[in-house]
């Protein structure tokens, strides 16, 4: 089955402008299949599990979080869980102000530290090119990083695979997915 989707929003359990429910709705209608909540650590909500799980959609919903972590400065990692598979993702690349060596020092210190997945190549949904060489080590994935409407619908994920939570993990983890973007 060809899927569709976005594995970093914001919502208003954090800094996003959007509610969760919004941001489901705006996504379904830009034809996504999934999407994942990756609300920021040190601003989420303590009623935050109870919002993501009133959402009403056919999107499957994952439920992560954005980590800051201290790595030479700090860094983002998205932690996403589905059933029983996990993603890590060291998110925006290109937000850091860093070399492409400086990058890949923090890539591998995080990688001490979480069982990094993947990389997201994209800074607001707007690609970063000197981050998608096959020399940085990961899948390289592209999302919008979206904290309000606007944000929605400028960089995704698209894959071939059976629509089940694990199984966009799994494909996602084996670099089975292509990058798309608006134009």
């Amino acid at each position: 089955m060809h899927l569709k989707g976005c594995i970093h929003t914001h919502t208003t359990c954090s800094d996003g402008k959007l509610t969760p429910q919004e941001v489901a709705d705006v996504y379904a209608a830009l034809g996504y299949d999934f999407i994942a909540f990756t609300d920021h650590d040190y601003l989420l909500k303590h009623d935050h599990q109870l919002l993501y799980d009133s959402v009403k959609s056919d999107l499957i919903i994952f439920h992560g979080i954005e980590h800051t972590v201290f790595e030479k400065g700090y860094v983002h990692v998205g932690h996403i869980w589905g059933v029983r598979e996990e993603l890590y993702v060291l998110n925006h690349l290109g937000e850091y102000d860093l070399t492409y060596e400086q990058v890949k020092e923090r890539i591998a210190g995080v990688a001490e530290r979480y069982p990094l997945h993947a990389v997201e190549i994209t800074t607001k949904g707007f690609p970063e090119k000197e981050f998608d060489v096959d020399d940085i080590g990961y899948p390289r994935i592209a999302s919008d990083d979206s904290h309000t409407r606007i944000g929605c619908g400028r960089a995704w994920i698209e894959m071939d695979c059976k629509r089940d939570p694990d199984e966009i993990i799994k494909a996602i983890k084996a670099g089975f997915f292509w990058n798309c973007y608006a134009k």
